[in-house]
């Protein structure tokens, strides 16, 4: 029944009215089905990576040993190359090497809690699951386990009153070639850390990977008829993502109309519909594999959760306790950035969003209102207080309008969203110049 509709798919991307507009990049995004969820828990975490080189590093150790007594060590001996001269200085030099790796590893925990409790404080805890799946973090903390496991079993493994031909020297070189990684690694890694405090960083990072969208979609009349069969959530939580190349896949000769309910970063409860199907499906249960449910907000969710984060970091940062509207300004800039990423996907309210590359899916709430029309009041509530965020705010709704060619139910709406921004620092302003500026801005809006 959908092939008959395939005419308005294509009639409306070309009503679709964004000259200017690049499409939206189309990624992974958030977590797509369960698999997606369960691999994002895995390696997003302090834990994972470490876990991995504690239990590699007696592999490796062995490994080392078995060269030394296959001939390494005397290899070494006979170039002159052995990195010490008895085997009581080996056991010394690991000994030592170990005592390092185990302050080392304990400094940059230590260090890596304080920037955190601070960072949380000023940016918001939840920059925290961001920082902590951050691929060089891992790595360090890996590198630090696995280097000093290996230390210790070094030094276990030597004899100081061996003879040298007995004593694992490749097992020695290679820890002293450890602890000059790790010395160089853990430079690069409290750089970052530090890093992790200058706040436009965390933002411009955020405003990246807030641009890139899980699907781009198009819009079409909505299904009228009757479903048969409701996909119920199976328990409380929010919506880490939809899998639709494997939903797709699997119901490519589903022959009705399906509808999904819920998008990623959405709270549902318990026995809420995550889908409808106008004809009974033989698997339900693939549905829900589909669309993994987990316990909090995360990075995993994609755009919705890093477009929310925005939102907070210039809350917090207009809060009475942070008072920094410079870091607030940078937030509204970024998403000014990110809504000009996703102006594409725009659907005409009485439309139905469908996905462009699955068009027999429905995706109520998945485009551009969906996605922007909450934070962009959040910003609105935490920024009425300050005439300077929200003139810039305003100016930004004028650029992103300045960019739109046609589309004019995008533009209506960023003029609506300025509209409503400046009612509100108007009536917060106390100050007779602060809302003549603020109402000029929004004048400058309305004629762009």
């Amino acid at each position: 029944m959908w092939d008959e509709r395939g005419s308005d798919l294509d009639q409306n991307s070309h009503r679709r009215g964004l000259l200017h507009l690049r499409k939206p990049e189309t990624s992974i995004g958030p977590s797509t089905g369960l698999a997606g969820w369960i691999a994002h828990r895995l390696l997003a975490n302090y834990w994972f990576l470490a876990l991995c080189a504690v239990l590699a590093a007696p592999c490796a150790i062995a490994l080392s040993l078995v060269a030394d007594r296959a001939g390494a060590t005397a290899w070494l001996l006979d170039r002159d190359l052995a990195p010490v001269q008895t085997s009581d200085a080996a056991q010394e030099v690991v000994g030592i090497v170990a005592g390092i790796d185990a302050a080392f590893i304990t400094l940059y925990f230590s260090i890596s809690l304080i920037v955190l409790t601070i960072a949380a404080g000023n940016l918001g805890v939840r920059l925290i699951d961001r920082w902590l799946g951050r691929r060089l973090v891992r790595v360090s903390i890996g590198g630090l386990s696995f280097s000093l496991v290996f230390a210790v079993l070094a030094l276990a493994a030597i004899d100081s009153e061996a003879d040298l031909a007995e004593t694992p020297l490749v097992t020695v070189a290679l820890t002293i070639a450890l602890l000059g990684v790790n010395v160089a690694m853990l430079a690069v890694a409290l750089h970052d850390l530090g890093r992790t405090m200058f706040v436009d960083k965390a933002i411009d990072a955020l405003a990246t990977d807030a641009s890139v969208s899980a699907f781009e979609v198009v819009g079409r009349e909505a299904f009228a008829g009757d479903f048969a069969q409701q996909i119920a959530a199976p328990r409380h939580g929010y919506v880490e993502g939809v899998d639709l190349e494997y939903l797709g896949g699997h119901l490519a000769d589903h022959a009705g109309a399906m509808r999904i309910c819920v998008a990623p970063g959405q709270h549902v409860l318990e026995g809420e519909p995550l889908a409808l199907f106008e004809r009974e499906l033989s698997s339900p249960e693939e549905v829900r594999k589909s669309i993994p449910i987990g316990p909090f907000r995360s990075d995993s969710q994609g755009s919705v959760f890093q477009i929310r984060l925005l939102v907070e970091i210039a809350a917090r940062a207009l809060s009475p306790a942070v008072n920094d509207f410079y870091t607030a300004l940078a937030a509204a800039d970024a998403l000014t950035q990110v809504m000009l990423r996703h102006g594409a996907n725009w659907v005409d309210e009485g439309q139905m969003p469908v996905s462009s590359a699955h068009p027999g899916f429905e995706l109520p709430g998945q485009d551009f209102r969906g996605l922007f029309d909450d934070p962009l009041d959040a910003f609105r509530q935490a920024a009425a207080d300050y005439p300077s965020v929200a003139i810039r705010m305003i100016a930004n709704y004028g650029r992103i309008v300045a960019l739109c060619d046609g589309n004019s139910g995008l533009v209506s709406f960023l003029r609506e969203k300025a509209r409503e921004l400046c009612e509100h620092a108007v009536a917060c302003a106390e100050v007779e110049r602060d809302r003549h500026d603020i109402e000029a801005a929004l004048a400058r809006v309305s004629t762009s």
